[in-house]
């Protein structure tokens, strides 16, 4: 994105400043938007810090295009493989009071670095470490459904309304800096456990609130919709192993695993006919599937 000069966007607003952190691994076909949907707000952004965790593909030649013109762009790179190696770096890099952190295929909405730095400027959110937010999906034959859906649990006080969680969402989240440096030795770096789930767990332990906001919006590639069953089994593994982690087992978290599990084979199946190549439904494709899509971390 230009800003019709070509110039790098650094008036950013006084008070509290955000830092936001991309993990990156051979994502060329997602970090242009992601980028541009920052670049966009960068009045409240501090900088923009985009961690290779070793690509192969042209992703950091199209972020070094943008940094050229942004030099609130920074590249970092992380060569131990791991999307909490990735994360870990790019936090420790950054300077920021509010650290952001978003998938690379993330679009946030207009508002969502100011939207941040108001909630944390408030004067009753002292306690609050960190907060999460809600995602809509693009490139999706289900985006209204979806729309409505996540409103419609916002309107009845199931979803946002700065209700208090234990978790957050990787694609969608903020901490204070603070808050980092106290939990920085304690969060997990086996790359079986979820980061974001035990990052939110480390939070909620050093005694932070964890808020979920329903302004703090941003959209999603539905990639993980295509991701099969079979391989999905790691995916809710992942979350039992972070429970185990945090001494938190028992009957109600393999039930949510087990709902979450049941709940993919369903949508794994509304998506499996369509093409988002072609951007249609075909029954052949139906019959025969289609290639995975990559998920956003290892």
């Amino acid at each position: 994105m230009q800003d019709g000069t070509g110039s790098a966007c650094l008036d950013y607003m006084s008070g509290l400043s955000l830092s936001v952190i991309v993990p990156v691994y051979n994502e060329e076909e997602y970090i242009r938007p992601c980028l541009e949907s920052l670049l966009r707000q960068c009045a409240d952004i501090h900088e923009i810090i985009v961690v290779d965790n070793n690509s192969t593909d042209s992703t950091m030649e199209i972020v070094a295009s943008y940094a050229e013109n942004y030099p609130l762009i920074r590249m970092v790179s992380e060569v131990q493989p791991g999307v909490v190696y990735a994360r870990n770096r790019g936090f420790d890099e950054a300077t920021g009071h509010i650290l952001g952190r978003i998938d690379a295929d993330t679009r946030v909405t207009s508002t969502w670095a100011r939207d941040v730095l108001n909630y944390f400027g408030r004067g009753d959110t002292e306690k609050v470490g960190g907060v999460t937010g809600l995602n809509d999906s693009y490139d999706s034959p289900y985006r209204k459904l979806k729309r409505w859906s996540v409103d419609w649990q916002v309107s009845r006080g199931m979803l946002g309304c700065e209700r208090r969680l234990a978790n957050m969402h990787g694609a969608n989240m903020a901490i204070r800096y603070d808050a980092w440096k106290t939990v920085r030795d304690q969060v997990c770096i086996d790359p079986g456990v979820h980061e974001d789930f035990d990052l939110g767990i480390c939070i909620a332990k050093a005694g932070y609130e964890i808020a979920q906001l329903d302004q703090m919006r941003v959209e999603v590639s539905p990639r993980r919709a295509y991701t099969s069953p079979i391989r999905f089994v790691t995916y809710v593994k992942a979350t039992l192993e972070t429970g185990r982690v945090h001494g938190i087992e028992g009957f109600r978290i393999r039930f949510a695993v087990l709902t979450h599990w049941f709940g993919h084979v369903a949508v794994w199946l509304a998506y499996r006919p369509y093409d988002p190549t072609r951007k249609r439904f075909s029954i052949k494709r139906a019959i025969l599937g289609g290639s995975g899509r990559a998920l956003p971390v290892r």
